[in-house]
């Protein structure tokens, strides 16, 4: 049985961010295809489609659909990652 997609509806303010965001050249541009993958999904397109236009597998788009539903724009910002930052400092090297 297939999965049913996350519906998404976007207010006025949250369309315009993420137009910003798409738009910008500064924007990063993991977050510039996060943000084209919500319009797209407020647009009402399947994942398979969304996927083919930004280059993402369709499970990517669904993770980034359903993040988006969970908590909005600040879903689409990286998780904090385990563990440590991986970064040696002088004191450490040295002893």
């Amino acid at each position: 049985m297939p999965l049913v997609a996350v519906r998404i509806e976007l207010s006025d303010e949250e369309r315009a961010l993420l137009l910003a965001i798409v738009r910008s050249p500064r924007s990063e541009q993991r977050m510039v295809t996060r943000a084209r993958v919500v319009l797209a999904a407020a647009e009402g397109l399947p994942n398979r489609r969304i996927a083919r236009e930004v280059g993402l597998s369709e499970r990517k788009v669904g993770v980034w659909r359903n993040r988006f539903c969970e908590r909005r724009l600040q879903g689409l910002r990286d998780l904090p990652r385990p563990g440590g930052h991986g970064l040696s400092t002088a004191t450490t090297s040295l002893s």
